[in-house]
């Protein structure tokens, strides 16, 4: 029977630099997306001869210029931008993904023997454990203290998933993870247990996604890739939604 060995050092590395393509192709997505526009303008211009106003019409063009090739090259840009938008998108999932699981790997290979890591891992590498929330709604020490006492019995019903295992943590929590009060510090702790305690933060400039506006809704992913979040406005609801595409690792 063939030994399984792990070296540390090498994996850490490869994780670094897993992460850093990841960030790269996130960098490289929304700077397609921040693209200069290529649609259409045109018109009217409005001026004025012997104080009478008149108006001429202005060519439609667009950034491929007014030759009549011009459209169908807009045309087929559009379409690849959209493509390319969603490819990047994909990968840089499955990047974000694989470096989760590399992290996972280097941790759960510190905690057991090399054999018993890798059967947790092939057991459980397409396992997701969803944890949904809605906490405490008091005002005041009273009900800050007793909504760090759920977050905390929240993180460890956590711990019931298996090592090796896709988890995510999901809610109203009614409290910021920022201001430093008993509950925040309890959230904070969620990013010693592996959990990207930001991954729910929307950065449109509308805040958070109560009607507040306050980031009092949280989605923590752990060993998983993670997509930014987007808010899905709130309809009849009195909060948005967080959207979060996550990937599993594929191995």
């Amino acid at each position: 029977m063939s030994k399984i060995t792990f070296e540390f050092g090498e994996v850490e590395t490869l994780t670094r630099e897993v992460h850093r393509a990841a960030a790269e192709v996130t960098k490289g997505g929304s700077a397609w997306a921040g693209a200069p526009s290529t649609g259409w303008a045109g018109g009217s211009k409005v001026g004025f001869y012997n104080g009478v106003p008149y108006s001429s019409p202005v060519p439609t063009v667009n950034a491929f210029g007014n030759t009549g090739a011009a459209l169908a090259c807009m045309s087929a840009y559009q379409q690849a931008e959209s493509a390319m938008r969603n490819v990047m998108t994909a990968f840089g999932n499955t990047l974000d993904s694989d470096a989760e699981r590399l992290e996972l790997v280097v941790a759960l290979f510190r905690q057991v023997d090399a054999e018993a890591a890798d059967r947790m891992l092939q057991a459980n590498r397409n396992r997701l454990d969803v944890f949904s929330a809605h906490l405490d709604t008091g005002h005041g020490d009273g009900g800050d203290a007793r909504r760090a006492g759920q977050i905390d019995r929240l993180l460890g019903l956590t711990r019931n998933s298996p090592l090796g295992a896709g988890t995510v943590v999901a809610g109203d929590f009614n409290s910021v993870s920022t201001d430093g009060s008993q509950s925040a510090q309890a959230i904070q702790r969620y990013g010693t247990q592996g959990f990207d305690v930001n991954q729910g933060d929307i950065h449109d400039g509308r805040g958070g996604t109560s009607a507040s506006h306050r980031r009092i809704d949280h989605l923590m992913p752990r060993g998983l890739g993670a997509s930014a979040a987007t808010r899905w406005d709130r309809g009849q609801s009195d909060h948005d939604g967080q959207v979060v595409d996550v990937t599993l690792p594929g191995w």
